[in-house]
Order: structure tokens, then C-alpha cells, then sequence
């Protein structure tokens, strides 16, 4: 099936964002993010960048402490799955990190859902079991 035109911006979006956290780099992720983005993450305790994050700037500083907290060299993400509808996407994957701090493992599925308007990213809501991955992060 091919993708509309709207549809098609969409994955550009995306195809620039993953670019940029593949290679840990917040200025290339920040060119894909609106000023007014919508960011969730269910909230822990050990992990500072998770919970609600407001506007550009918070979520440019929770990726920035998500990054500063892992041994990025580990990192190991597979996408399984993308569907993309106009301004809508979900993603399905895995996602393996090192914690910095312990030096514990893990790898968890996860969900990422986006808003895509005016060729910037609205809203990120990251579906993951926070719970079972914060036990990386508890000596």
C-alpha cells in the first residue's frame, strides 16, 4: 500500500528522529520537535526524564539525561513494527541499555506513539514497562 503524501512527511519525521537518537545527538533530535511537544513517559522515581514533559526544551532535557544515564555503546534497539496514518505513527520495538551507575542490563519491549504536524513532532507518548526497567537502575 502506498503512503499519502501526508502520510509520507510523517516517516520523514520519524526516519530524521530516529536518526538522531540512534546516534545520541540532541541537536539533530531537537530539529524534529515542536515547541509546544507533549512528551510521557510513566514515571519513576530513578529515572528523571520520565512523567510529563512540556514543551521543547524539558524534553530535549530528559533525552539528554536519558543518554547521560546509559553506556550508550550498549545500546541495542530493534523496530519491529511502524504503521503510519496521515499525522499519526506508532512504533514497535525493543529496546537494551546498560545503566551507566549499576552497569545492569536490561531489554524491554516498548510502544512509541506520535503526533506529526507541520512536519514536527507533537506528541510522544513512550509506552514501556518503567517498573521492571527502573530495577537497573536500584543498586
Amino acid at each position: 500500500m502506498e503512503l499519502s503524501t501526508q502520510s509520507q512527511e510523517t516517516k520523514l519525521v520519524l526516519d530524521g528522529f530516529f536518526q538522531g537518537t540512534s546516534n545520541n545527538d540532541t541537536d539533530a533530535i531537537s530539529a524534529f520537535l515542536a515547541e509546544d511537544i507533549s512528551f510521557y513517559i510513566a514515571e519513576s522515581p530513578y529515572m528523571p526524564w520520565t512523567g510529563k514533559k512540556n514543551g521543547k526544551q524539558q524534553v530535549i532535557t530528559a533525552l539528554q539525561q536519558l543518554i547521560a544515564a546509559h553506556k550508550t555503546e550498549d545500546d541495542d534497539f530493534e523496530m519491529d513494527h511502524i504503521f503510519i496514518d496521515e499525522t499519526e505513527a506508532a512504533v514497535f520495538g525493543k529496546a537494551g541499555r546498560t545503566v551507566r551507575a549499576t552497569g545492569k542490563k536490561f531489554k524491554e519491549p516498548f510502544v512509541m506513539r506520535f503526533t506529526v504536524k507541520d512536519r514536527l513532532i507533537t506528541k510522544f507518548l513512550m509506552l514501556e514497562d518503567s517498573h521492571k526497567i527502573e530495577k537497573a537502575f536500584i543498586q
